[in-house]
């Protein structure tokens, strides 16, 4: 996790409370061994718990590491401290392409240890969307090739599945009294292709209006957001202004949730 955080800031002591759950409801077990260790291999690594120093890390850097899948990108590789010794750093989206498990256990200890009341989450998910790619092979009627094959689309199933599991696991611990409900800390995913747009159009950047074939319809430009593929540039004048707009869009349509959370009274004053 590119971080300046110290080590123990996301050291979540998620057994602490699921005992404190199991109590409150009269159950008692003991855990294996192996579940306690499986849980540490879940727990991010940060860069000064290697002995990297994370501030000469520019953002571009992080960003490209944060895509880096082989074989086109990375990994990144950082010699750690001053032994031969290094870490190879990949793409996380094979398990969670937003990071916001990373976040939420730095949260979820400030809650445990009572040093934060509330948490609020702000993910700006601009992910290729996973359907489109379904689409698009359903459309295709030609049989791939080792040269003509997307094979981001594996890893992209891989993380559809795991996000899965991983959204019914932490909702079932908030129904069980392990995990804060969602007035404490939630989660707000904002998506481009949510953005909602004006029936005339009005509101189409100038940069597009003119494409081939015509952006005529609101729903002819969710999908021309929803096929921009995840680069690291966009030759195209008219996709950047999009995304931008898109961005902007899905802001205001959730101003108000944004600021209810922020000015809500869930333990017995305002939050901020």
């Amino acid at each position: 996790m590119f971080t300046t955080l110290p080590p123990e800031a996301s050291r979540y002591d998620f057994y602490a409370d699921l005992r404190a759950s199991m109590t409150r409801r009269g159950v008692a077990t003991a855990f294996p061994p192996a579940f306690l260790r499986r849980w540490e291999k879940l727990l991010s690594i940060t860069p000064l718990e290697l002995g990297i120093d994370p501030c000469p890390i520019r953002l571009a850097g992080a960003v490209a590491g944060s895509a880096s899948f082989p074989p086109l990108v990375g990994p990144t590789t950082f010699r750690v401290g001053e032994a031969e010794l290094y870490w190879h750093m990949g793409d996380g989206g094979l398990y969670e392409n937003q990071g916001l498990e990373s976040l939420a256990f730095v949260f979820l200890k400030q809650l445990q240890e009572k040093t934060a009341r509330r948490a609020l989450i702000i993910a700006f998910d601009s992910s290729f969307p996973f359907d489109v790619g379904e689409r698009r092979l359903t459309r295709r009627a030609q049989p791939f090739s080792l040269w003509n094959y997307d094979y981001t689309r594996i890893p992209s199933i891989m993380e559809q599945r795991a996000s899965t599991y991983q959204a019914l696991f932490f909702r079932s611990l908030q129904l069980e009294g392990v995990f804060p409900d969602d007035q404490t800390i939630r989660t707000l995913p904002l998506r481009h292709t949510d953005a909602a747009w004006r029936d005339d159009l009005s509101d189409l950047p100038a940069e597009c209006r003119h494409e081939t074939p015509p952006l005529d319809a609101p729903t002819a430009v969710v999908e021309r957001i929803a096929e921009i593929s995840t680069r690291f540039g966009l030759a195209s004048a008219c996709d950047r202004q999009l995304l931008a707009a898109a961005a902007a869009k899905v802001v205001a349509q959730h101003q108000h949730e944004i600021l209810t959370f922020l000015e809500g009274d869930a333990a017995g004053g305002a939050a901020r």
